[in-house]
């Protein structure tokens, strides 16, 4: 039986030769070749907001979707009630609540801090190659998933002893706060980190 499907095999050396081939041809059709350093500027700023707005597609398709994440959650709790025992309380967990006597937290979603990591990851895939940054991409997400942790136990603890409203410690401070680490550890990528 003759075979008589095609065959096509490129090396990643080839593919990358036509894939630069092709972006020369599209910048020579377009006229980039001829902008002025402000409009350079000008499209890699326009570059990295279209990333990052596709990132926040993929952001708004999780918040549609809305995934069950109870598992993780209740995983979160567990650590967060052992947490609050060592610092001297006495709560207890039961699936994604924790409970110490009169009061009573609900670990919801948004508690495990992965809004703040996709913006981070919309950051990073917006301003630069990801592929050459995921370590520091790993790592930032490590810090804000600890930063986060740190942001839960610091609220209950708060709440727990009366300095501040549990709604001005979550609403106000801490949300500002893993708002401005998101964009520190960032901007430390940007500037000194970035390949």
């Amino acid at each position: 039986m003759p075979d008589d499907t095609i065959k096509i095999t490129l090396s990643r050396k080839k593919a990358r030769e036509k894939y630069e081939a092709f972006k020369e041809r599209s910048r020579e059709i377009l006229g980039f070749q001829e902008l002025t350093d402000k409009q350079q500027k000008l499209l890699k700023t326009n570059v990295f907001i279209g990333k990052f707005l596709a990132v926040g597609a993929v952001f708004h398709l999780i918040l549609h979707l809305y995934p069950d994440t109870t598992g993780i959650q209740e995983i979160f709790a567990g650590l967060l009630t052992s947490t609050m025992n060592a610092i001297g309380y006495e709560f207890t967990q039961s699936g994604i609540y924790i409970m110490d006597g009169a009061s009573g937290y609900r670990i919801v979603q948004d508690c495990l801090g992965w809004k703040s990591m996709m913006a981070f990851t919309g950051l990073i895939v917006a301003s630069g190659n990801v592929r050459k940054n995921l370590r520091f991409l790993f790592g930032g997400l490590v810090l804000i998933a600890f930063a986060n942790y740190i942001r839960v136990v610091t609220t209950i603890h708060l709440s727990e002893i009366g300095l501040i409203t549990f709604e001005v410690i979550h609403s106000f401070l801490w949300t500002w706060s893993l708002t401005g680490i998101v964009l520190v550890i960032w901007f430390i990528w940007f500037t000194r980190y970035r390949k």
